[in-house]
């Protein structure tokens, strides 16, 4: 593998690749992301750069998982400026190439107040435990700088279903829209995770005349896998199996994953 990463090194199981998957570090004047495969978890091919940030916000390590389908990878940034380190997210539909979400966001905070338990150093666990909910993200917190002496601490960060990411307006005083891709509709029922407590959320199908928005009864409260409804009891049945474009119009509203369920 030629990789001698001293932090955070994770491998598993990718199902779809039918292979093992490795999580390391590389370095080449700053800390990569490297990854590595096996099909015995004996021999390894020559680890690889998947991931890197900048000199200045280094990726310092990134334990990865499968959630949804897709992997996650928790990235650990390095802020050599104050020499502190944060948690961001990233995904990856095959574990190679990788997408960060919202650079420069954390995804786990460092707390404000010097000398928490987690105000100099955040390094997460590498996979959070999925229950109906919440999700739990266990990670190592320290109340000092990444070069300093400090000490360490087991801490628990906490989401709500299908919390990793979300879509919102940028400005939480107007309407925004969201407008899919071509998905295939997998079910007669549209079900989404969403905060609309104090906004709302309606639902629209692309050229169907029965689901627009109009026709959508406002989702005003938090809810995870609740349904969509449509006027009349209108549902997708004539349009499961077809590519849909699903339109989202969010008022002071966090839409967090839809899905399709029923026969």
């Amino acid at each position: 593998m030629k990789a001698r990463g001293d932090t955070h090194n994770n491998a598993f199981w990718a199902p779809d690749l039918g292979r093992y998957v490795a999580i390391t570090r590389l370095y080449d004047g700053q800390r990569l992301v490297g990854r590595a495969e096996s099909t015995d978890f004996v021999n390894w091919t020559q680890a690889v750069e998947v991931l890197r940030g900048d000199k200045a916000n280094q990726t310092y390590a990134m334990p990865v998982f499968r959630y949804a389908g897709l992997y996650l990878g928790l990235v650990m940034i390095l802020r050599r400026p104050a020499d502190r380190v944060h948690c961001e997210l990233a995904w990856s539909p095959d574990t190679v190439r990788w997408h960060r979400v919202c650079p420069g966001t954390p995804f786990i905070p460092n707390s404000p107040k010097k000398g928490d338990t987690d105000w100099g150093c955040v390094y997460a666990a590498a996979c959070p435990v999925v229950l109906d909910d919440e999700i739990r993200l266990y990670y190592g917190g320290s109340n000092g700088q990444h070069t300093n002496w400090r000490d360490g601490f087991f801490c628990l960060a906490r989401l709500r279903p299908d919390g990793f990411a979300c879509m919102e307006p940028a400005d939480p005083k107007a309407a925004a829209t969201i407008v899919t891709k071509p998905v295939l509709c997998m079910g007669r029922r549209l079900t989404v995770s969403a905060d609309a407590a104090g906004g709302s959320l309606r639902v629209a199908v692309e050229g169907a005349d029965a689901l627009t928005l109009d026709a959508c009864t406002p989702i005003q409260q938090d809810i995870s896998d609740g349904p969509v409804e449509w006027r009349l009891g209108r549902d997708l049945a004539a349009l499961v199996g077809k590519p849909v474009r699903l339109r989202f119009e969010l008022k002071a509203a966090r839409l967090y994953a839809f899905g399709f369920v029923g026969d």
